[in-house]
């Protein structure tokens, strides 16, 4: 894993973790703008940085951002948002516990489970986008399902496309396997669970997130679909990440 950090070593450390695939560059410039309050500590996934060896799994992700705030933090920071995946990565964390995460945001968090069938195909598919750059028929299904159109198609520009092929099945396969595991639920940190009205998938993934969580906040933003308000509103997602954090 890959930890970058950005902003004065004075400010409070706040953790990003970003989404599936995504080049975590890309999620760094989306939210440049807070390096004016925060220390931001990017981590990159195994798998998803130049020079990585493959992905292994979300528990060795999360021990790996474990023992780094540890290290460097005492255990602990200001806050954390995780947007997609990233949410994901904060489910894992919360649920092992072993880090004070402050104020935790999970943007588009998708912890339902959608089964290996679905992680299978969704792997293919992608593997075929990052080695020919085509788009394969069934990605407009996969969008409709997150609530995307066709001119949403430009948000793959965020996407890191040098992972291995074997990076892209276990992380995809992994993700679609993904169960909540009721440890969460002895976990006290406050958590705002956001998602766009369109993401049927966060919703669901919130209602399970819900039964578990002691100290949590819902927004589903009206109009939205999965990774619009982060990669079309910059300006309003940093005002209203700093707003949360404070």
């Amino acid at each position: 894993m890959l930890f970058t950090e950005f902003g004065n070593i004075d400010n409070p450390p706040v953790l990003l973790l970003h989404g599936m695939m995504q080049d975590w560059h890309s999620e760094y410039e989306l939210l440049k703008p807070l390096e004016e309050y925060y220390r931001l500590i990017i981590p990159a996934q195994d798998g998803f940085y130049d020079g990585s060896s493959d992905f292994t799994s979300f528990a060795e992700q999360a021990r790996q951002i474990e023992e780094y705030v540890q290290a460097n933090y005492n255990g602990k920071v200001h806050g954390a948002y995780g947007a997609s995946q990233g949410g994901l990565m904060l489910t894992e964390l919360l649920t092992r516990n072993k880090i004070n995460l402050g104020t935790v945001i999970m943007d588009g968090c998708y912890v339902a489970h959608q089964g290996k069938i679905s992680g299978w195909v969704t792997y293919k598919m992608f593997c075929k986008f990052k080695n020919t750059g085509k788009f394969p028929a069934l990605i407009m299904i996969m969008m409709k399902l997150m609530g995307l159109k066709v001119e949403d198609l430009g948000m793959m520009d965020s996407l890191y496309m040098n992972a291995s092929d074997e990076t892209v099945r276990r992380n995809f396969m992994e993700n679609y396997t993904y169960h909540t595991r009721p440890e969460i639920a002895q976990n006290e940190t406050m958590v705002h669970l956001w998602c766009g009205s369109k993401e049927p998938y966060a919703i669901k993934s919130h209602n399970i997130l819900k039964r578990y969580l002691k100290n949590y906040q819902e927004e589903i933003m009206q109009g939205l679909g999965h990774g619009e308000f982060l990669m079309k509103h910059q300006k309003k997602i940093c005002e209203k990440i700093y707003k949360t954090f404070q």
